[in-house]
């Protein structure tokens, strides 16, 4: 394509039109039936779906709750090994083969945390999280105490600078100011942002030590009434987490890439790139106010003053702090629930996960996920007592160490990734899967027309309706809202004006290394709300009874949306997935970024040519195969070449995997989207050509769109294996059909 054709070609996906029509996902007729299936099968599929649908039961859900969240189980603790045995004996109940399967991996727990103010005057900081009468739980002297997971053992007698959020923006505004970091313990507050990000920025800045804090205005008695009166955090309450460098790779620190199985080689500590080296700690906003009410320097500038109420200065003025952290790092096992469910086609796979480690109680993290899992898994063994066996495998995996980086998902994909590349079809993921009434989504673009379909089968437990509609109202309160306040924070956007908005991948639970790490096809799902108690002595049975789900209605809806994905997935003739709709995605990004290459040199314009060029490739490859797939989607298939079809169909995604990953991060091995390297969770979408334009590097630039260009080339390639396959399959299809 010429640069001028191109050019106009651009102007048209800007005007919201594509270039290839997005059709009917997975080829399927969906007039009258279901997407994926033929109509002889869709009937029985809506039957299946609906009983299924009917087994999912709130008083289990609260029971089980109850149980998960009776004592503290965070990851390498007896606690954590002990919610593994239960859940191990749940799902044989259940009828499901179910194993533990344990890794070793480099761990750290605290030993001493300890915070003071030395000057202006001396204060004692770090206090513990209030215990409330009424919520015995909140007595529980098991609870660890505040800390970051991953932090070096260090201590530290500095001044303190305050950094707002700790982003790039906040350093670039602070270096306007003219003051420096350097040497100084600095004092970000939570929010726009990954922990872990926050850590090595300040690392980067030479910053002697990170304090972390929950500001008010975040999650505390700006946003509402706080626990134990309402949803919202107190001041004493702590947000514990890890700050690992996970956008570098997750997992193991020591084992990059291969499994922390006896025997594996490991690196040592001191080369673990993804390993912090300044001493980080969180804090309560009581004690956060100690600190800032003490703080000198110039005031600061606008949009960094929180909700505590006085004025906000950066310092560093005479404020110091003494902070002595002590961490035990040893070898700590893990422990993975691997529950199957064997269907007719073993070779043929749907993995859905959720990890059961928790900070403290996890009621909502990840204990509301880990009940909606159950529940699935029940209702879907009533299924095989009654008569109904599985087209194809179902796993059902509760992952530990989710919360110190993504270790016992990661650990098991690293383990697993050829046999996961060769018979997963889809991997789909709840984590805090309940903690409000507002439904949200992330998958890749081929499979957010199905999640839309899903919702508009499953009814709200507050609306009535189905829980698409009240996703769509929710969406647009949110709209109206920023527009009301004008915060210019942006609520989702939808893909059409008229869709609920399903978002994309970006990182933070147990998906990544599906998606990311194995080309897996990944969805992640769960219902949201005022949370405030995230990573909180108060995420507790008490807090979910009271605030976040009640009834634990929300915990059913949760539960019949993840089965009947599942069972969508499991049992399609065709899988129902939608690559114009992926294709069209991309090729509208690879204009946005064509267009910024072209603003900045000719160069850079040069090397985004072949990405432009292969775009267009794959957009008619998957208009040619979706066209292929819906002239076979009213005949009964030879299951042989609905086999070759559907794992060529999974397979796409491998094909935007690249062998030497990300230029800086090669465990990332996706290169349509990653986590952006300092965005935090948020998905960034071709990520190695944005981050390349970012530090206007030229040279990184054309070897990233070469690697992009051969992903879309793959891909396309695949698509045409699919169109001949589907062809194929026509012409050996029996007279009359």
């Amino acid at each position: 394509m010429s640069c001028a054709l191109r050019r106009c070609a651009a102007a048209i996906l800007v005007a919201g039109f594509f270039l290839f029509p997005i059709v009917i996902p997975g080829g399927a007729q969906a007039i009258g039936g279901i997407p994926g299936f033929v109509p002889a099968r869709a009937e029985m599929e809506r039957q299946l779906e609906e009983k299924f649908r009917s087994i999912p039961d709130a008083t289990h859900a609260e029971n089980n709750s109850r149980h998960l969240t009776s004592e503290p189980h965070m990851a390498g603790t007896e606690a954590s090994r002990r919610v593994a045995e239960w859940l191990r004996d749940q799902y044989r109940s259940f009828g499901f083969d179910v194993e533990i399967v344990s890794y070793n991996v480099w761990l750290p727990q605290p030993r001493e945390v300890k915070l003071e103010l030395t000057k202006p005057a001396h204060k004692p900081l770090a206090s513990p999280e209030q215990p409330f009468d009424g919520d015995k739980a909140t007595y529980d002297e098991r609870a660890v105490t505040g800390f970051n997971a991953y932090s070096p053992s260090g201590e530290v007698t500095a001044q303190v600078v305050y950094v707002n959020y700790g982003t790039p923006d906040d350093y670039r505004e602070l270096a306007a100011l003219g003051v420096s970091v350097d040497g100084k313990v600095v004092l970000a507050r939570y929010g726009r942002g990954y922990r872990g990000i926050k850590a090595k920025l300040a690392e980067e800045h030479k910053a002697a030590g990170l304090i972390l804090y929950s500001d008010p205005e975040q999650d505390g008695y700006v946003a509402g009434d706080v626990y134990p009166r309402g949803p919202w955090r107190p001041m004493s309450g702590i947000q514990r987490g890890s700050i690992v460098y996970t956008q570098l790779y997750p997992g193991d620190p020591l084992t990059p890439g291969v499994a922390a199985i006896p025997g594996a080689k490991r690196i040592a500590p001191a080369d673990a790139a993804d390993l912090p080296r300044i001493p980080t700690m969180p804090i309560n906003a009581q004690d956060a106010s100690l600190i800032l009410e003490s703080l000198g320097g110039k005031h600061v500038p606008h949009g960094w003053q929180g909700g505590l109420p006085f004025t906000y200065h950066v310092g560093p003025g005479d404020a110091e702090v003494h902070m002595k952290l002590v961490m035990d790092y040893a070898q700590r096992p893990l422990y993975d629930v691997i529950a199957t469910l064997h269907g007719t086609s073993d070779d043929e796979r749907v993995v859905l996960g959720n990890h059961h480690d928790a900070w403290v109680f996890g009621a909502a993290d990840p204990g509301s996920g880990t009940v909606a899992m159950l529940e699935t898994g029940r209702a879907l063994g009533e299924l095989v007592r009654s008569g109904w066996k599985p087209r194809r495998t179902i796993m059902i995996c509760h992952w530990d160490g989710e919360e110190p980086g993504l270790l016992g998902s990661t650990e098991w994909v690293e383990a697993n990734r050829a046999e996961l590349q060769a018979k997963a079809f889809a991997y789909i993921n709840t984590d805090v899967g309940v903690a409000g009434p507002d439904f949200a989504a992330s998958a890749p673009p081929s499979l957010k027309e199905l999640l839309r379909e899903v919702a508009r089968e499953v009814r709200d437990p507050e609306t009535g309706g189905s829980v698409y509609d009240a996703w769509r109202e929710q969406v647009a309160r949110a709209r109206e809202k920023e527009q009301i306040s004008g915060t210019g924070r942006q609520a989702p956007q939808a893909e059409a004006s008229n869709d609920a908005p399903v978002e994309d991948l970006g990182a933070g639970s147990d998906f990544c290394p599906f998606f990311d790490y194995a080309g897996i096809p990944s969805i992640d799902m769960g219902f949201g709300g005022d949370y405030g108690v995230y990573h909180s002595l108060y995420d507790d049975f008490y807090w979910m009874k009271h605030f976040g789900d009640p009834t634990f209605g929300y915990h059913v809806a949760l539960a019949q949306i993840l089965g009947t994905v599942a069972l969508r997935l499991d049992e399609a003739d065709i899988l129902p997935f939608d690559y114009p709709a992926y294709a069209s995605k991309i090729e509208h990004t690879a204009t946005d970024v064509f267009t910024r290459a072209s603003a900045i040199s000719q160069t850079d314009e040069d090397s985004m040519e072949p990405v432009l060029d292969a775009a267009a490739h794959l957009s008619a490859s998957a208009a040619r195969a979706s066209q292929a797939l819906r002239a076979i989607s009213g005949a009964p298939l030879d299951s042989a070449k609905a086999g070759q079809i559907n794992h060529a169909l999974a397979g796409v995604e491998q094909a935007f995997l690249a062998p030497g990953g990300l230029a800086g991060r090669p465990w990332f091995k996706h290169v349509i989207y990653a986590p952006g390297s300092y965005a935090g969770y948020a998905a960034e979408m071709l990520p190695g050509e944005t981050e390349a334009l970012d530090r206007k590097d030229s040279a990184a630039l054309h070897h990233e769109a070469e690697s992009l260009a051969a992903a879309l080339l793959r891909a396309s390639s695949r698509l045409d294996d699919i169109a001949r396959l589907a062809r194929e399959a026509a012409n050996s299809a029996p007279a009359g059909h």
